[in-house]
């Protein structure tokens, strides 16, 4: 089984959450607090956010401890939808992300990246 290059980096001192597939991105896009990476491809390899306990309504203790996340995307023609995944302390927490950014996907495509520490 190959190796996962994904992983998760929080900093609590910055309160920056990092969930990143380990890939090479072509570009960066930044919504509001949201920073997407983004690959050769068209498809994001990376999500950076700032304000992470505030934004996703997590305490900084939480964050420090997640060990997995899944990060599920959507994408539609002029926008995409992420959905993240957190699993903290035995309990799922589902957080929905509407962003506004055309990627140039004429079709619905559908993605999952999972992370771990």
């Amino acid at each position: 089984m190959a190796k996962s290059n994904t992983k998760i980096v929080y900093d609590k001192e910055e309160d920056i959450l990092n969930l990143s597939k380990g890939s090479p991105s072509q570009a960066s896009i930044e919504i509001g607090d949201f920073v997407l990476d983004i690959d050769f491809n068209g498809y994001v390899s990376a999500i950076e956010i700032l304000n992470a306990s505030e934004n996703l309504n997590i305490s900084k203790e939480m964050l420090e401890n997640v060990e997995k996340a899944c990060m599920r995307i959507v994408y539609k023609p002029n926008y995409l939808f992420v959905a993240l995944v957190f699993n903290l302390k035995g309990v799922e927490k589902d957080i929905r992300i509407p962003l506004t950014v055309d990627l140039g996907h004429r079709q619905v495509q559908k993605q999952e990246i999972c992370f771990a520490r």
